[in-house]
């Protein structure tokens, strides 16, 4: 079976890099992935935090996630998507105890056939039910934070690494 990395505010650092090749099939960045380039199969969107060169080498390497990606939507067209920024008014996305998110990414979500949407940029791991959707922080690799993501079953799992 197919275990494949969610990740956001990761660290350029070999610890981490060994990790999440040496546990993982491969990788989908939610944005403020440091060094793509080192990680095993990676493919990913962009958060703010990227530089040119980043957007340049997944580009190249056909490696950003534009619209579809094992069953993973960015334009919210599947029952599963994915996006860098959280929804606003849910109360998913924390940064230094404080509330954020975009309306755009919650009235995308109110228009669509999404069940399920998972984000990054968030320090913190958090499940919200509201709505009829869930919507998922993964929270930030930094603090030891990603989701597991099983394509074939579809299945998202939180966890927690206690060192990185």
């Amino acid at each position: 079976m197919k275990k494949l990395a969610m990740i956001t505010r990761f660290p350029c650092q070999e610890d981490a890099v060994e990790y999440i090749n040496n546990n993982f099939d491969g990788v989908i960045g939610l944005g403020d992935v440091e060094c793509p380039q080192y990680l095993n199969n990676f493919h990913g969107i962009l958060g703010e935090m990227e530089s040119v060169y980043i957007m340049k080498y997944l580009k190249k390497t056909e490696r950003l996630i534009t619209k579809e990606f094992l069953g993973l939507s960015t334009d919210f067209s599947t029952e599963i998507s994915i996006t860098h920024f959280p929804p606003k008014g849910f109360k998913s996305g924390i940064i230094i105890n404080v509330e954020i998110g975009k309306k755009e990414i919650s009235a995308k979500i109110l228009s669509s056939k999404t069940k399920i949407v998972i984000h990054g940029h968030s320090e913190n791991q958090t499940i919200v039910n509201s709505h009829g959707f869930q919507v998922i922080s993964i929270g930030a690799f930094e603090k030891g934070y990603l989701a597991i993501y099983y394509p074939e079953e579809k299945k998202i799992q939180l966890s927690k690494i206690s060192s990185h």
